[in-house]
């Protein structure tokens, strides 16, 4: 077992994790690690086999990523990686133990995340026209980040039959191809209503029925909206704006303005199966 080429090893676990429904994105992010790992060894003269892959090397390879100057947190998302690449080997069979077992994570700073404030968010929302199809799109899309804490993908991902409006809920798709419910407020209830009556577009192909399109009917992607935040937040004096403050900003109003505790909290920003099952069958979204 310790000749076995780590490249093969690589292909083997993103196989498993394809095989496992990872998302292609999580893939992505372990081979182009385990990879740059493998591409760290050919550095330093050392073979790409199993025999390499131990505790001692990697943290010669942290050292080494810190000495480039990369983030304390790029290089923990690393990190984490070969961890959990140590605990498939083992649980494959390839190695007898956990290398990486032992192996804690290099520190990085806690930084402080402040919350969009009131301000902030008028200044976004005025920014944009609501009478205008551009406008009315943008700010439903702010106002159901900021409402609900979904993530950007599970908002791109949201279609006709996911929307129920009018019952006050949107059926969402997770991490992993796991569905939850999500509660909306009143204000999201009239933005969505108003954009999907008055502005949205015809969708490109019917079967792609999305909600939020972009203004020649095709589906909007993640990456479209991250850079539109972006644009958006600079227009408006707010550069700080990003997808995941979004979220950051529900996770904390909803402990502030006593919506619930953590555990409520949990139940809307990861799957809860009871809580789901308890939602009736209803009338849903009309194109």
């Amino acid at each position: 077992m310790a000749d076995l080429e780590l490249e093969k090893l690589i292909l083997h676990f993103e196989q498993s994790n394809k095989a496992e429904s990872k998302s292609p994105r999580t893939i992505f992010w372990y081979s182009e690690i385990l990879t740059g790992f493998a591409r760290f060894l050919t550095s330093t003269s050392r073979r790409i086999v199993l025999t390499e892959f131990n505790i001692l090397v990697v943290r010669e390879f942290i050292i080494h990523e810190q000495e480039r100057g990369l983030s304390p947190f790029t290089i923990q998302g690393k990190v984490r990686t070969l961890k959990v690449f140590a605990s498939w080997l083992f649980n494959e069979g390839y190695t007898t133990d956990n290398l990486l077992h032992n192996l804690k994570l290099p520190k990085a700073p806690a930084n402080l995340i402040e919350p969009l404030t009131s301000t902030e968010i008028d200044l976004l929302v005025k920014c944009q026209n609501p009478l205008t199809s551009l406008g009315c799109r943008n700010i439903a899309i702010l106002i159901i980040l900021l409402d609900t804490g979904v993530r950007v993908s599970e908002l791109c991902g949201l279609r006709s039959n996911d929307a129920h409006v009018e019952e006050g809920y949107l059926k969402v798709m997770g991490k992993g191809s796991k569905e939850r419910v999500v509660p909306i407020g009143g204000l999201a209830q009239k933005m969505l209503w108003r954009y999907v009556i008055h502005f949205r577009p015809q969708p490109v192909i019917d079967a792609d029925d999305f909600i939020f399109l972009t203004l020649d009917g095709k589906p909007l992607c993640s990456n479209a909206i991250k850079l539109l935040l972006k644009r958006w937040g600079k227009k408006a004096g707010v550069p700080r704006i990003h997808a995941h403050l979004c979220r950051h900003t529900y996770a904390t109003n909803f402990l502030n303005f006593k919506c619930g505790d953590v555990f409520r909290l949990q139940q809307w920003v990861t799957p809860d199966w009871r809580w789901c099952a308890s939602m009736s069958t209803t009338p849903r979204l009309r194109p």
